[in-house]
């Protein structure tokens, strides 16, 4: 599973990187609509000492500026440690790398990179930190320690469940009476075809449908608590979710990043047929165990 995700995470951030490269210019460059440059400096103007920039908006542009150029040279660089994290090679560099830049986007972003994805996305390699070997390769990997897994499980309860309680804590009656998805397909950001079709279905399929993507939010993120072939279940909802709302909307890799996240509601054992025994992870020795667990307890 440790490899799988890392794998998957590296694929998550390049798919970020590349999206976000295409926008820079637009968004953040000298021309954009929210240059990053002004942006900088209107924080540097509230947070006036190294300490409180550092503690209270980390990034790396405190250091570089942020430039157009500065900012486009990031993105590449960021989409290219996401891609040696995807293939396997310098992983724990590639995701000290990917996490530090993208957080440094957040810092400039603005409403642009508000979002609960750009965040998840900072988290997931936060977490990852955790998994990821020293060693060139991801050859050396190691089984997860016991809080370090419990931590990734816990924020993918996070996600779900949360997103769930958001929905009724909104006040918006519709997720109540079961009506949101009749206007959901209309107003999702960029409509695939398939959204148009699901718009057309009827009223009673709409509030079933919500009903059902409301009751996989809530129920489903306890499932990875549980014994293996309930995990297996809550594994298969939690994706077939993902999969309904990718084929409706774009949401660019937030489906993704939830779908690696959700792996951990599986262990090593129930991906055994499919992994090479050789490439199994190592087991930990009890220092490191101690160590990892250390390590983790903030997290949890």
């Amino acid at each position: 599973v440790t490899a799988l995700y890392l794998r998957g995470l590296g694929l998550s951030f390049t798919a970020a990187f590349h999206s976000l490269e295409q926008q820079i210019s637009g968004l953040y460059g000298e021309r954009g609509i929210a240059p990053a440059e002004k942006t900088l400096e209107r924080q540097a103007a509230l947070l006036p000492t190294w300490r409180e920039r550092l503690l209270k908006r980390p990034m790396l542009f405190w250091f570089t500026g942020a430039s157009e150029p500065t900012l486009l040279r990031a993105a590449r660089l960021g989409r290219l440690a996401g891609a040696a994290l995807m293939v396997g090679v310098l992983p724990l560099p590639a995701l000290l790398a990917a996490s530090a830049i993208y957080l440094s986007f957040l810092g400039v972003g603005r409403d642009f990179l508000g979002y609960q994805w750009d965040a998840l996305l900072v988290e997931m390699g936060l977490h990852g930190l955790l998994l990821a070997p020293p060693g060139l390769t991801l050859a050396r990997t190691r089984e997860p320690s016991t809080l370090a897994r419990l931590a990734h499980r816990l924020l993918l309860l996070r996600l779900d469940f949360g997103s769930g309680i958001a929905k009724l804590q909104s006040g918006d009656p519709s997720w109540r009476d079961g009506s949101a998805l009749a206007t959901h397909h209309e107003t999702t950001p960029l409509p695939t075809p398939l959204g148009w079709y699901a718009h057309q279905l009827p009223p009673a399929l709409h509030r079933a449908s919500t009903r059902a993507a409301l009751g996989l939010e809530l129920v489903a993120p306890f499932l990875a608590f549980g014994p293996r072939r309930v995990r297996t279940l809550g594994f298969g909802l939690l994706n077939g979710l993902q999969l309904g709302i990718a084929a409706t909307g774009n949401y660019g890799f937030f489906n993704l990043a939830s779908s690696v996240l959700s792996l951990w509601a599986l262990d090593d054992a129930q991906l055994g047929r499919r992994t090479p025994p050789t490439n199994a992870p190592r087991p930990r020795s009890d220092a490191r165990e101690l160590l990892a667990n250390v390590a983790a307890v903030p997290l949890v």
